[in-house]
């Protein structure tokens, strides 16, 4: 079996920090790891920053260039609908594996032409929730409804949770048969990695509470900040709280429930892999309550560390944290801070949700991934051999 992998998401600087480039990177890797018998070519291209692969490849492994002029925004459209269906029929793949589905049409998105049966993962179909703030451009929105489209051409469709597996099925992507549920894991950690000054600052001084996802509408970081500010009323609460992202709100939000919040509210917006392990080991709790993830690596990544987890009863995450987190409504800013509170009184509950975290995570490993997407890749190359239709 020769199998294509779209390692698009890698060479733009957008996607690689996030879950889809944590995704990408890591189930290479994985494959490399436990495939030594089925061929791989890794298709590279053209994007915002260069990029290397930070593991070496193995015989059955090659590395295949799409060579785009670059074209400003239209380099990504030339590359994956024009280039990509020729590139993949040259190859001789007998599948091709497409790992980012954008709304926005300046990255690389799944091909209509499809030349080889195709693979796609599609973590959520966000887009369609909060359309207002991610289609409010003419140009996403037909560009989105375009790759919804193109996935429906697919062969099979790979995505990392029930939740949204039943979402495709609701909004007509595609049925429950042509969808597998393959979950991911936390990133290995980061060896011999410098630390940035201030976040050895932050880890070495007071305790804090730590948020990842910066202003992302989804991530609900004004119902962190409301939740901070109700427990900064109380004199004796001396914790810091972290926030974590690109872009943030500001103070305002805690400020309101009250002025002792003023001077404790850190941004990071720039963490390395090995600065994102340091704030999860050293936090008193991650704050993720999320209205709406695909998956939600970050509880596996805090979980990983042993911090306690304090998360959303919605969406995938429920799926993800088991019995291992304290869930609450994701907008419920009184809710959050009662878990919070109880997370630093009770030490038999803290020490509770450490172990069980830990354990959780555990069962997450990318070698589980990488072994179930190989077995599409196997059922998607088997229905060509056998001459079973596909779409495309």
């Amino acid at each position: 079996m020769r199998v294509g992998i779209d390692l698009a998401p890698l060479f733009f600087d957008l996607n690689r920090t996030r879950g889809i480039g944590t995704y990408v990177e890591n189930l290479a890797a994985a494959l490399v790891a436990t495939d030594s018998i089925n061929e791989y070519v890794l298709l590279t291209t053209r994007g915002t920053q260069p990029y290397t692969l930070p593991f070496a490849l193995p015989p059955n492994f090659s590395l295949a260039p799409l060579d785009v002029p670059p074209l400003g925004r239209l380099t990504p459209v030339i590359s994956h609908q024009l280039l990509l269906p020729l590139r993949v029929r040259a190859l001789k793949l007998d599948v091709l594996h497409t790992l980012q589905t954008p709304f926005n049409p300046s990255l690389p998105g799944v091909a209509w032409w499809q030349r080889v049966p195709t693979v796609v993962t599609l973590f959520d179909i966000m887009p369609l929730h909060l359309g207002a703030v991610m289609l409010k451009h003419a140009r996403y929105r037909r560009f989105f409804e375009f790759q919804l489209n193109a996935i429906r051409r697919a062969a099979h469709i790979i995505t990392a949770a029930d939740t949204i597996a039943r979402e495709l099925v609701e909004y007509n992507i595609a049925p429950r048969e042509k969808i597998s549920v393959i979950p991911l894991a936390a990133p290995p950690l980061a060896e011999d990695a410098e630390i940035s000054a201030d976040v050895r600052a932050i880890v070495q001084g007071t305790p804090f509470f730590l948020h990842v996802g910066g202003d992302e509408p989804q991530k609900n970081q004004a119902t962190v900040l409301r939740a901070f500010g109700i427990l900064c009323r109380n004199p004796a609460f001396k914790h810091k709280l972290v926030l974590v992202g690109q872009h943030h709100f500001s103070d305002d939000a805690a400020l309101e429930q009250s002025t002792r919040a003023a001077l404790r509210i850190l941004r990071v917006t720039q963490a390395s892999r090995a600065e994102m392990d340091l704030l999860y080991e050293h936090c008193a709790a991650l704050l993720f309550p999320s209205s709406y993830e695909g998956f939600g690596l970050p509880v596996l990544e805090a979980m990983r560390a042993a911090a306690p987890v304090i998360t959303s009863n919605v969406s995938s995450l429920p799926e993800v944290a088991g019995d291992a987190a304290l869930l609450i409504s994701p907008q419920d800013a009184n809710a959050l801070a009662n878990a919070m509170r109880r997370v630093l009184d009770d030490e038999r509950l803290r020490v509770k949700l450490s172990e069980a975290g830990e354990r959780r995570a555990q069962q997450f490993t990318w070698a589980h991934t990488a072994e179930l997407t190989r077995a599409v890749y196997e059922r998607v190359a088997r229905a060509k051999r056998e001459g079973a239709s596909y779409s495309g």
